[in-house]
Order: structure tokens, then C-alpha cells, then sequence
């Protein structure tokens, strides 16, 4: 008997797993500010209405957080809209040099941060 015909192979005796395809984060959170097209997480439009495109952040924001399903994977979401949001860049530039604020993120990421503040008080 050689050597290699001894040798007790798995394969030989169970079939390969079957690869299932895993569901992009476009398709696990179909959030109103994604745009799996563009593989983008923050596809936005300002309107110039400050006070308006702020309101628009904060529903996004929310819409985010009732998102949230407890996965490693939500949890990396935040960091990759944030990345995104720092491609887009600012509004625009102010004749002073200044960049100019976007109200939606000013409004998603308040929310964000209200949300972190709340959490905090209910957990001490």
C-alpha cells in the first residue's frame, strides 16, 4: 500500500459547501441616500434651502437607525457614509475661501450624535 492511498481525504466523502452569493449593503439597506449604481452611501442633492436639506438629514439620519439589525456589518456602514460624504466635499466654497456647510449632513450627522448622547444616558 503506498503512502498516499492511505490518506483519508474530507472531499472524498462530502460535497463542497455551496457559495452563496452575499447581498451587497445597497441590497441589505435600502436607504434613501444610497445609490448602489454609483456604489455611493451618501448620494445627495442639496436644495439650497438650509433649513429644509438640514430636515432631510435628520430623516435620513433616522432612517439610518431604524436600520440598524446589530451585524458587524450595519455597524461599518456609518464609517463608509462618512468616507462618502468627505468625496462629495463641501457645497461649495464662500467668496471668503470658506467651504460652505451642506445642511444635510449638518442634519443627518446631529441627529447621529443625539442619538449616541441618548444612548449614553440610558445605559449609566
Amino acid at each position: 500500500m503506498s503512502a498516499s492511498s492511505s490518506v483519508v481525504r474530507l472531499s472524498d466523502y462530502r460535497e463542497p459547501p455551496k457559495h452563496r452569493r452575499q447581498k451587497s449593503q445597497y441590497e441589505l439597506y435600502p436607504l434613501p441616500f444610497f445609490n448602489a449604481d454609483t456604489l455611493s452611501t451618501w448620494d445627495v442633492r442639496p436644495t439650497g434651502n438650509y433649513a429644509a436639506d438640514c430636515k432631510a438629514g435628520q430623516a435620513y439620519a433616522i432612517e439610518f437607525l431604524k436600520s440598524c439589525d446589530g451585524t458587524n456589518g450595519w455597524a461599518a456602514l456609518l464609517q463608509n457614509i462618512v468616507a462618502d460624504m468627505i468625496r462629495v466635499g463641501p457645497e461649495g466654497i464662500w467668496p471668503d475661501g470658506a467651504a460652505r456647510l451642506n445642511g444635510i449632513v449638518i442634519g443627518f450627522m446631529g441627529t447621529i450624535g443625539r442619538a449616541l448622547s441618548a444612548s449614553q444616558l440610558t445605559e449609566q
